[in-house]
């Protein structure tokens, strides 16, 4: 299982390192740009460049673990938040005499996506309880209790990436990006509560009595709230997306998509604390006159 997963993440890697080489295709670029000026390119189909606004909400696991000062150690947490950027797309290669592959774009992305994820762990902790009823008593007894921590990471991300349409279906124009996305953390946080499960506890006297912080006099405390630390502020992950391009009119379109990143750098350094994301976007595109 884990010589298939390393397989994939270099299989994906190297595609989307594919896709960023495209960049610098020369001779691609002056076959667009001389399209039509030989009787086998009369048949191309022109495709214009598009702009467009890109929106959705995203979904992130956490791979790895991180700890607060308790210390704590907080392992599968999960999040969501909103992703919401703009869109550059430009043809390099439509059907034609020599090319019958579908279209290729190039295009790039640049994003704020709001990460967030929560995790959390149960444990008994034996506990000091005072008697009430003889309050020179103490007694030990053990409490059930929550940690939950919740860690925030607006981050501002580009992603350079290939996008392959390889064919029509009736309106439908599905399209396979590949891509490297490079992130910017642009601030941090990091809020871990505890909280008593077992509100009321049986001493050994046979006495009922009732657990709070003493510090709230509540049954949750905030045990820290501050920036995350250590934190590698630039992040790294390979994209692929799938979706399909539905035309609404002459010259825009609305493209319903999924993406998925896998990072390739941690958010914890030295730790291994990585969050891989979902994220289920809706772009309007605008096709730019020539």
């Amino acid at each position: 299982m884990l010589f298939s997963l390393v397989s994939f993440r270099k299989l994906l890697v190297y595609s989307c390192l594919a896709s960023l080489c495209s960049f610098f295709a020369p001779a691609l670029l002056r076959a667009q740009e001389s399209e039509g000026s030989s009787p086998l390119e009369l048949g191309r189909r022109v495709v214009p460049d598009v702009v467009g606004i890109v929106a959705g909400p995203g979904f992130y696991a956490q791979s790895g673990s991180f700890a607060t000062g308790c210390p704590c150690t907080f392992t599968g947490g999960v999040g969501a938040g909103l992703v919401v950027g703009l869109m550059y797309e430009k043809n390099l290669l439509a059907p034609n005499a020599n090319w019958r592959l579908g279209t290729i774009n190039i295009g790039a992305r640049l994003m704020y996506e709001d990460r967030r994820i929560n995790a959390a762990f149960r444990e008994y902790e034996n506990v000091r309880v005072q008697s009430l009823a003889q309050p020179s008593q103490f007694f030990t007894v053990p409490i059930l209790f929550r940690h939950l921590a919740e860690a925030s990471f607006p981050t501002f991300t580009l992603t350079p990436y290939l996008t392959w349409n390889p064919l029509t279906i009736g309106i439908f124009q599905p399209f396979v990006q590949v891509g490297l996305q490079g992130g910017f953390i642009a601030s941090s946080r990091l809020t871990h509560t505890k909280f008593v499960l077992d509100r009321t506890v049986r001493l050994p006297n046979g006495e009922e009595a009732e657990v709070n912080f003493s510090a709230t006099e509540s049954n949750r405390i905030v045990v820290q709230d501050s920036t995350f630390a250590p934190l590698n502020t630039f992040q790294l992950a390979a994209s692929l997306t799938v979706g399909t391009d539905i035309p609404l009119g002459t010259r825009f379109r609305i493209s319903p998509m999924l993406q998925y990143l896998l990072p390739l750098t941690t958010i914890n350094p030295p730790g291994d604390f990585r969050m891989t994301a979902w994220q289920i976007l809706v772009a309007l595109k605008m096709n730019l006159e020539r």
